[in-house]
């Protein structure tokens, strides 16, 4: 299966914080996952986020006890022998992600090509990383010509939109709202307005939104 699935509250355990380890383990705490990283050494990414409290990491050699309790284990150790050992450990109904072993992962993480504001992730039928890296980041160069914005533009705009879409579903008066949006076309409109795009560029964020509400809201 593709981790595709809210993993929200999921105890969550990683074994091994180098480059994979890693990436899995602060994509599983940004989802809203308890993550615990148990590891002799850790990226600096890692060290990071463990001393931000998003994760928590173990400076040791992990043991088989600590898959107790876990719904999702992370094998990406670097080592066949630690993550067999680990792996024999697991109970039936908890899912087990092996890194660079798609023959024997339960769970595969799709590339993400795109994260601010938007989210692209990219999954190839195999399971082939390679690829869908490979893939996800042309992916990600395409959107940025795209529509022209950086990471902070793109995170804004998302901000705006989902302004917008709170205010369509609240009860604030009818003038002060988006009422009626046809949100495909005006998606649309709204990602290929230069006006729109400069006003984001430039973090103006009324000027931004006054001019998403004109595309969202015009036949």
């Amino acid at each position: 299966m593709l981790l595709d699935v809210d993993v929200h509250g999921w105890s969550c355990l990683v074994v091994g914080a180098g480059p994979v380890g890693t990436r899995r383990a602060l994509r599983l705490a940004a989802a809203g996952a308890r993550v615990v990283v148990i590891a002799p050494a850790a990226t600096d990414a890692l060290q990071s986020a463990h001393r931000d409290g998003r994760l928590r990491w173990e400076r040791r050699v992990v043991e088989p006890a600590d898959v107790d309790g876990v719904r999702l284990v992370v094998l990406a150790s670097g080592s066949a022998e630690v993550d067999d050992r680990v792996a024999a450990s697991v109970a039936p109904e908890v899912l087990v992600a092996r890194s660079g072993d798609a023959t024997r992962t339960q769970v595969a993480f799709p590339a993400v090509a795109v994260s601010d504001g938007v989210v692209v992730t990219v999954a190839t039928p195999d399971r082939v990383p390679g690829l869908s890296r490979w893939v996800a980041d042309r992916l990600a160069a395409s959107f940025d010509d795209l529509v022209g914005l950086d990471p902070d533009g793109r995170r804004l705009l998302a901000e705006l939109l989902a302004e917008v879409r709170s205010e369509e579903r609240s009860g604030l008066p009818e003038d002060a709202r988006a009422g009626g949006v046809d949100w495909r076309s005006g998606l649309d409109r709204s990602m290929l307005d230069a006006v729109l795009l400069d006003h984001i560029r430039r973090g103006r964020r009324a000027e931004a939104k006054e001019r998403l509400l004109a595309c969202l809201s015009s036949s």
